[in-house]
C-alpha cells in the first residue's frame, strides 16, 4: 500500500509545526509543507500524488483561495481549508463540497479531534 501523502500549506510556522505534530502522531503518512500558495502550486506541479491538501486561507504570495482554484481545476484533491472567517465570506469557495465531497472547512481556532477524525475518514478510504 502506498503511503498516505499530505500537503500542509500554512504561513505561520507555529501552526505548521502543530499540524505536522498532530498528524504525524496519529497517522503513518508522508507530510510535505509549504509556507504559501505559490510554493504549494510549485510542489503540485512537480508531484500531484497527494491524498489531501490542508491549507490556510490568508497567506502571502498566493492565498488558500488561489491554491484551491488551482487544485480544483487540475487535480481536485481533497482540500481542507482553515480560516478565521466563514466559508461564505469567500466567493471562490462556492460549491466547495459539490466540487469535491471530501473537501472540508475548519474555523480557526480549530478543534483538533475534529481534524483528526476527518483525516482518519480519508485515510481509511485510501487503505
Amino acid at each position: 500500500m502506498k503511503k498516505f501523502k499530505i500537503l500542509i500549506v500554512e504561513d505561520e510556522e507555529m501552526l505548521l509545526d502543530l499540524f505536522e505534530m498532530l498528524i504525524s502522531g496519529e497517522f503513518d503518512c508522508e507530510i510535505t509543507t509549504a509556507t504559501n500558495g505559490n510554493e504549494a502550486m510549485d510542489i503540485l506541479n512537480v508531484d500531484s500524488n497527494f491524498d489531501l491538501i490542508i491549507s490556510d486561507y490568508r497567506m502571502p504570495k498566493a492565498s488558500g483561495g488561489e491554491l484551491y482554484h488551482f487544485n480544483s481545476t487540475r487535480h481536485n484533491l481533497p482540500f481542507f481549508l482553515f480560516s478565521g472567517g466563514d466559508l461564505e465570506d469567500y466567493s471562490e469557495f462556492t460549491n466547495f463540497t459539490k466540487i469535491n465531497p471530501e473537501n472540508r472547512f475548519f474555523n480557526k481556532p480549530f478543534n483538533e479531534k475534529h481534524l483528526i477524525a476527518e483525516i482518519k475518514r480519508l485515510y481509511d478510504l485510501k487503505s
